[in-house]
């Protein structure tokens, strides 16, 4: 039987936790974040950010992590994470993400948990808000 979900969760920040640095995280993140991470199921933020400027917003929304990454091109660092981890996926917002997930072997689901992110064609796993997220890697994963 498959396991139901994966080794790891990279996510996205800027769209996907919040909508912009300064502002509140969405509805739901932080309970998400810490049920994955309270399954021992690692949690990492990979965005297109200086190190600095995404850490300090980690830090400001008070969501633990198990790690964080500000870079340049997601790419190569999802692509360590899967060299490390095994099987993962990558929460993005927008088609850039999904091409990154994709490049490292990950699987994608698309946070459309901001009213202002549209959908990308053909994305078949996506979550309008993180309550739904333990649905979908359900269905993602099996179980």
């Amino acid at each position: 039987m498959a396991s139901v979900h994966p080794n790891f969760v990279a996510i996205d920040w800027n769209g996907t936790v919040v909508p912009f640095f300064g502002l509140p995280a969405f509805a739901g993140a932080a309970e998400a974040v810490a049920k994955l991470r309270a399954q021992n199921i690692p949690v990492i933020v990979v965005s297109r950010a200086s190190k600095t400027e995404i850490s300090a917003d980690v830090a400001r929304c008070g969501i633990e992590f198990d790690a964080v990454y500000g870079c340049r091109a997601k790419m190569p660092v999802l692509s360590d994470l899967r060299m490390q981890f095994g099987r993962g996926v990558y929460i993005g917002d927008i088609p850039s993400d999904q091409r990154d997930a994709i490049g490292a072997d990950l699987y994608f689901i698309q946070a459309l948990v901001d009213s202002n992110t549209r959908p990308i064609p053909g994305v078949g796993s996506v979550i309008k808000s993180f309550d739904e997220l333990d649905t979908v890697l359900l269905a993602m994963f099996g179980g």
